[in-house]
């Protein structure tokens, strides 16, 4: 009797031992061969999970998403990211009883397919908690930055408006044809990292705090640092599809619960072994001198990111062309023709031993809305004056024109527009002049 209370009582101690141990050590993960897709068994029902590889991409107000919103999801900015696994569903009714099972199903009763809805944040984090717990992976809510990166396609974005398609009803649950309630999730196209419904059926919790973006470019990024509300992603089938762009931003109350809210999961691995380094970020801002002229230039975050420097001054250009300026009466170098310009660029190319390019006017615009170079200051429009320097430019046109206009089958009484025209590339300009590095 005393042997069996000894063995009883062992086991009873080795019992409350193991419950203090970490997760890590009550359970190991179970890692496949192939790293793609992980699949996880939760007290009978499977989670399956996709990679997401580390890479970077453009956060925000990019040219895809259109610019509906007028602050929140600017200034588009550069990320980069560390891989990481995502859900390929929302969280359903089924899994949520499975991992809490004196909760009830909080969505329509009955349809364990359907994702779980009036989830508070405080919510999922209890269900991540114990989701974790029974697996022994590090579960959690994805950041914002990996929701966005992952509802783009990662690495295999098309650039679409929506996650996987430009027509929000061919991969998403939206206002339009939802019905007013949710749908069994994996019923619409998956993206192209083969994740469903990151357009509408219910938004997703993001770990995330709310605040507004910053132009950093530090890798992995978390969110702000301090704040109430917490991020919300996605749509939902009770918005319209406009609420449902890819870099739309919303934020609630962590203890705020709605039929239109609900969550998926994420992990990342602590030993990856397809884990690669990230690259370096690059500076915000970089100065190459030129001539002992010293130029500044700054970052513009788009698909292609590159560099724009500050408007060349009439000073830079003689120190660097050895010419008299320009337009002495203005601070910035104007009044240059398309060739003075590439010339130039070349010259502080050879001079800076690195390849800069004139700004075309679509990098310049891009650059604007960014907000990473100033609007031209407004000046007071002369109309007779302009008039007058639009006719003296059109004369001066038509006499380089005369002597061989026949030679190119050219008349020379055409329209003034038709004339200059032809010949843009020998009409002085009067932008601003700035250079552009770019980094691919």
């Amino acid at each position: 009797m005393s042997k069996y209370f000894s063995f009883r009582l062992g086991t009873v101690v080795l019992a409350l031992w193991a419950m203090q141990l970490p997760v890590s050590a009550r359970k190991k993960p179970q890692v496949p061969d192939s790293l793609r897709t992980i699949r996880v068994e939760v007290n009978g029902v499977e989670l399956t999970m996709q990679r997401v590889e580390g890479g970077s991409f453009v956060m925000g107000a990019t040219q895809d998403q259109y610019d509906r919103d007028i602050y929140t999801n600017k200034p588009a900015h550069l990320v980069f990211l560390s891989p990481y696994y995502i859900a390929e569903t929302e969280v359903t009714n089924r899994l949520w009883h499975a991992v809490m099972p004196e909760k009830e199903m909080l969505g329509p009763q009955g349809y364990p397919t359907h994702p779980v809805s009036f989830v508070t944040w405080n919510d999922a984090q209890e269900f991540v908690r114990r989701l974790d717990s029974i697996t022994g992976y590090a579960f959690r809510l994805p950041t914002e930055a990996e929701w966005e990166y992952a509802a783009r396609g990662g690495a295999k974005s098309k650039g679409f408006r929506f996650a996987g398609a430009n027509e929000a009803d061919s991969v998403g649950w939206t206002y339009v044809v939802a019905g007013q309630w949710t749908h069994p999730v994996g019923r619409k196209r998956p993206n192209e990292l083969g994740l469903y419904d990151m357009t509408g059926n219910v938004s997703e919790w993001c770990q995330d705090l709310y605040g507004p973006y910053q132009l950093s470019t530090e890798p992995d990024p978390i969110g702000a640092d301090t704040g109430s509300y917490r991020v919300v992603r996605g749509g939902s089938y009770d918005e319209c599809i406009a609420n449902s762009h890819l870099s739309v931003r919303r934020w609630f109350k962590p203890e705020t619960s709605a039929g239109y809210i609900g969550l998926r999961v994420a992990f990342s691995l602590p030993d990856d072994p397809m884990k690669q380094p990230l690259p370096e970020a690059p500076a915000l801002t970089q100065n190459i001198r030129v001539k002992g002229r010293k130029i500044h230039f700054s970052l513009v975050t788009c698909e292609e990111p590159y560099y724009i420097s500050e408007e060349i001054s009439a000073s830079d250009w003689k120190k660097i062309m050895s010419v008299s300026a320009p337009d002495e009466n203005e601070g910035s170098a104007v009044g240059m023709n398309a060739q003075e310009r590439v010339r130039f660029a070349e010259v502080c190319s050879r001079l800076a031993e690195r390849p800069l390019s004139v700004a075309s006017s679509s990098e310049t615009e891009t650059a604007l809305q960014q907000g990473v170079i100033a609007p031209p200051a407004k000046k007071k429009s002369n109309s007779k004056a302009k008039a007058k320097q639009t006719n003296n430019r059109n004369r001066k046109a038509r006499k380089k024109l005369s002597p061989w206009a026949e030679l190119i089958g050219v008349k020379v009484n055409v329209p003034d527009d038709q004339v200059l025209l032809q010949y843009k590339a020998s009409a002085a300009d009067n932008k601003p002049l700035r250079l552009v590095i770019h980094l691919k």
